[in-house]
C-alpha cells in the first residue's frame, strides 16, 4: 500500500466516524492537502456542505466561530502549526475532540468578545489536521496522538513521480501529453531525492514560458545538469 493509499484509508476512517480526529504530518508540497480534499469529494462529501477547509493560522476566536458554525461537519485545518501553540486554541480543540466517556463534546468560551454571542455549544463533527512539522513535546500533539488517528507520511521519490504521471493525464490539458510525460521524466532524472509535487506545475510553467528551451530551464531550476 502506498503512502497516498494509507492517507486515503485514514481519511475514510474519520469520515465514517471511526475517529473524531486525524493528524497528518509530512513536508510541504507532498500533496496531503490535495489528497485529503479529493478523497473527501470521492467519498461523496461536498465542500462547505459536508466539510470545511481552511489554511494557515487561525485565531482562537476564529477557530471557535468556525467550529460553532460547522459543528456537525468535517473541518480540515491545513498548515495550522501556530494555532496549535495557542493556549486558548488548545482549550477549544480539547473540548471539540474528547470528553468523559458517554458525555457530549462541548466547547466553551469564557473570555469577553463581542464576536461570540453563544459561548457554549456541542461539537459533533470531526477535525483533520494537515501539518508540515510537529513539536513532539507539545502537550496538544501528545493528546491528539492519544485520542485520534495519527499518520506521518514519508514519500519516496518514485511514489511522487508516479503521482505526477497520474496527475498529468487529466491536468494541464493545454500542454500536449507527450510534453508532459517528458517533463516528468526530466524531473525524475534531474530532481533530487527531496523533490515535491510543487515541482510539476513550476516545470509546466517553464515549458509555457519557452517551449523550445524548457529542458534547460527545468534543469537550471532544479540546479543540476541533465
Amino acid at each position: 500500500m502506498t503512502q497516498f493509499e494509507l492517507l486515503q484509508r485514514y481519511i475514510e476512517g474519520v469520515a465514517k466516524g471511526y475517529s473524531n480526529s486525524l493528524v497528518v504530518v509530512s513536508p510541504a508540497g507532498f500533496g496531503k492537502s490535495e489528497t485529503t480534499l479529493t478523497t473527501l469529494k470521492n467519498l461523496g462529501y461536498q465542500e462547505n456542505q459536508d466539510f470545511i477547509y481552511t489554511s494557515n493560522y487561525i485565531t482562537p476566536v476564529e477557530l471557535f466561530l468556525l467550529l460553532q458554525q460547522n459543528n456537525n461537519k468535517i473541518v480540515v485545518l491545513d498548515d495550522c502549526e501556530d494555532t496549535l501553540h495557542d493556549p486558548k486554541a488548545i482549550g477549544i480543540l480539547k473540548g471539540a475532540l474528547w470528553s468523559v466517556v458517554g458525555k457530549k463534546r462541548v466547547i466553551n468560551w469564557t473570555s469577553g468578545t463581542y464576536r461570540i454571542k453563544e459561548k457554549s455549544f456541542e461539537f459533533s463533527g470531526k477535525i483533520i489536521f494537515l501539518l508540515n512539522q510537529i513539536n513532539n513535546k507539545s502537550n496538544l500533539i501528545k493528546a491528539l496522538k492519544d485520542r485520534g488517528l495519527y499518520l506521518e507520511l514519508n514519500f519516496t521519490k518514485s511514489e511522487l513521480v508516479e503521482l505526477m504521471k497520474e496527475k498529468i493525464k487529466n491536468d494541464y490539458k493545454e500542454v500536449p501529453l507527450e510534453i508532459k510525460n517528458n517533463i516528468v521524466e526530466i524531473i525524475n532524472k534531474v530532481g533530487s531525492t527531496n523533490i515535491s509535487l510543487r515541482a510539476l506545475p513550476k516545470c509546466i510553467q517553464l515549458y509555457q514560458l519557452s517551449p523550445n528551451h524548457y529542458q534547460v530551464l527545468i534543469s537550471a531550476m532544479l540546479q543540476e545538469k541533465i
